[in-house]
């Protein structure tokens, strides 16, 4: 599994960081709008990295 998906694992792995980060600043000023943006950028994470697996899938067949 780790060979075939090593790229999608490390940009998951960096995309969390980066809305935990992000997450971070923001609930110090608004909790809500942190939280939408926490819950928007893990949705466009998830599909961006799916999608680009998905590509890069099909495209070595």
């Amino acid at each position: 599994m780790w060979k075939a998906n090593k790229g999608a694992i490390i940009a998951l792995l960096i995309g969390f960081i980066c809305l935990g980060i992000a997450w971070g600043c923001l609930v110090r000023q608004d909790k809500q709008l942190a939280d939408q943006v926490l819950c928007a950028g893990i949705c466009v994470l998830l599909f961006v990295v799916a999608s680009v697996n998905w590509y890069f899938a099909r495209r070595g067949q």
